[in-house]
């Protein structure tokens, strides 16, 4: 046994008979020592690792156990095992007993956790949305290290840090932050190395061995063992020296963490997947560390800043860490990118909630797609009066869709705010030129994109034409992308009656369908938008009607799932000539424009003294 001082939450133990005497004492009905027992051999390393974790931890702690564990591979003596026997409640043989459901742990030493034992947990976890911890370390004296630590309590004037190469936008609440120009300009190595971390994510370019930092780089080469000369090494296995200068190297197994995030390519790449000898894997030179988690990536990754608060604000005790990355990762890497090591973080640490300002959920593509469709498509002429606003909201558009906004918020909050507010703005332009301009180009978007669309078969509405005769429709797919796909809805009577973008505000109208020259048609619209917002509508008469729509226009605001009824009325002149009419309600509502045309006819004005009745509503 060696005395690592009475502060010491970890007893070493160099003898394999004094160290399982120790576990059996540490685990007897939970009446054994305060101090936990490692099997260090002659791994004087560890103790360097033990000794840092002094300020990490302060107290035991009950971890949270996996539901199900399976120890991989034989090599491991029982007194190690045994120790982890509570950081899993139910242990399996093999691999392939696992169950379906549940969290899983997954121990063994770093040479037996091979793709071909563990790759199909690791995926199949992942594809359910499940937990998955590993345990591991280069031998098993690591590993009893690694099992030790997860019994401690993360002490509570730990810092949560942030130190990333690569992120420039500003800092997040409620960390210590340094990002790319920091990087650039100041001591990243006195700032990793001296400070005590509850949690921290380095963020950079790297591989196996390191992760880059500007002129510094956390370093995995480990003191102990000797190179496999059959296995690559980086070029310091040569003799070749440092990439970087070794006076900025940060070696990882100093940082006095409780959970520490390797956020590079490959920090932590299973055995047979590694390009490098383990001496040089930064992951397991993290795991002598004082380290109780290490978060780190098994394969090639574009985790960026969206990843970087996912790992602040969403891991917490019911959802490890890795699985708060990998979910966030999802729409860029399908696949399973970061693995956890080492159970949930003691660090006990309420996070701050991070809410996205008014915006998220905009429909980008959408909003994109109708965008390109009035730019692009020779819909509008070169100068329409609201080409230029619409061109600057597809720049905002293209320059904010990256990940990297869209999904942080943030910056993605504001950015999706102040797109929505420019749609918002654009939706009531559009509007007010087709209530002034009859025959504005927007509205002949029916003509201009169905000529260059192709119609997929048509299906039988559940709703009438406002003739009450059946209505058929069937949508529009462009034949260019920049041909924006169309739904028309066709009567046998009247004709194409419905047309708007798919997914575009639904119409649904009520009013008479004959009236007489010199009196008023009331009209009832009804709006469904399919996403909540504000909906602009309309009526449109032909030139030849000798009439005129009040109001102008009318706006709506709709939550989503509802409708909104809009009032109008079209005061039809006495001079009116008795014949054959239509009027257009229209809806402007994302960039898109919902028409439904309703045919009436006007008749002659009844004689003085002659009495007629109304005509019948339709809907």
């Amino acid at each position: 046994m060696t005395d690592l001082g009475q502060d010491s939450l970890f007893v070493a133990h160099e003898a394999l008979p004094d160290y399982s005497r120790a576990v059996t004492e540490w685990l007897a009905d939970g009446t054994g020592p305060a101090t936990i027992p490692v099997w260090t051999g002659a791994r004087g390393d560890l103790l360097d690792g033990i000794a840092l974790s002094r300020s990490v931890y302060a107290g035991r702690r009950a971890p949270e156990p996996a539901d199900t564990g399976v120890i991989i591979g034989t090599s491991l003596p029982e007194a190690v095992r045994r120790l982890a026997g509570p950081l899993a409640r139910t242990w399996v043989d093999k691999v392939s007993d696992l169950p379906d459901t549940g969290s899983v742990l997954l121990l063994g030493s770093y040479a037996e956790l091979r793709a071909e034992a563990v790759q199909d947990t690791v995926d199949q976890t992942y594809a359910q949305d499940r937990d998955l911890f590993l345990l591991t370390g280069r031998d098993a004296h690591t590993l009893s290290w690694v099992i030790a630590k997860q019994y401690a309590n993360a002490a509570p004037h730990g810092e949560i840090g942030m130190i990333s190469e690569l992120d420039t936008q500003p800092a997040a609440p409620g960390t210590v932050w340094f990002g790319a120009e920091d990087v650039r300009h100041r001591d990243i190595q006195g700032i990793a190395l001296d400070r005590v971390w509850r949690r921290v994510l380095f963020h950079g370019n790297g591989k196996d061995d390191q992760l880059n930092l500007g002129r510094f780089t956390l370093c995995g080469l480990s003191p102990v063992g000797e190179r496999d000369p059959d296995l690559p090494g980086p070029k310091c296995a040569y003799g070749l020296g440092c990439t970087k200068p070794e006076e900025k190297l940060i070696p990882t197994r100093r940082i006095k963490a409780a959970e520490l995030v390797l956020a590079n390519c490959f920090s932590g790449p299973l055995t047979d997947h590694a390009m490098y000898d383990p001496k040089y894997v930064i992951l397991l030179d993290a795991l002598d560390g004082p380290a109780q988690t290490v978060v780190a990536t098994l394969t090639a990754c574009d985790g960026a800043r969206p990843e970087n608060l996912a790992w602040l604000t969403e891991s917490s005790p019911e959802r490890n860490a890795a699985r708060a990355i990998n979910d966030r990762l999802r729409d860029i890497n399908p696949y399973p990118s970061f693995v956890q090591i080492g159970l949930r973080s003691g660090s006990g640490v309420e996070q701050p909630a991070v809410v996205a300002d008014d915006g998220a959920g905009l429909p980008l593509h959408t909003l994109g797609a109708r965008v390109s469709g009035m730019l692009n498509s020779g819909l509008l002429s070169a100068d329409y009066p609201l080409r230029p606003r619409l061109q600057q909201l597809s720049d905002s558009m293209l320059r904010y869709a990256a990940r990297t906004v869209v999904l942080s918020p943030l910056e993605g909050g504001p950015a999706l705010a102040a797109i929505a507010e420019e749609t918002k703005s654009l939706d009531l332009a559009l509007a007010h030129r087709i209530a002034k301009h009859h025959d504005d180009p927007v509205l002949q978007f029916p003509t201009h994109f169905g000529e260059r669309s192709t119609a997929e078969d048509p299906v039988d509405l559940d709703w009438p034409c406002a003739c009450g005769r059946p209505l058929r429709s069937y949508t529009r797919r462009g034949r260019l992308p920049v041909i924006a796909d169309t739904v028309q809805a066709v009567c046998a009577r009247c004709g194409d009656v419905v047309n708007s973008p798919v997914d575009g505000t639904d119409l649904r109208v009520t009013a008479p369908d004959q009236m007489e020259a010199g009196t008023t048609l009331h009209i009832s619209v009804t709006v469904s938008p399919h996403r909540a917002g504000t909906v602009n509508t309309g009526i449109v008469l032909p030139m030849y009607l000798n009439g005129r729509a009040v109001p102008a226009l009318t706006r709506k605001e709709v939550r989503a799932g509802e409708s909104a009824r809009c009032e109008f009325a079209i005061e039809i002149a006495a001079e009116a000539t008795p014949q054959a009419y239509y009027f257009t309600p229209y809806a402007v509502h994302d960039l898109g424009v919902s028409t439904r045309r309703v045919h009436f006819t006007v008749s002659p004005p009844t004689p003085a003294g002659t009495r007629r009745g109304p005509g019948s509503p339709t809907a």
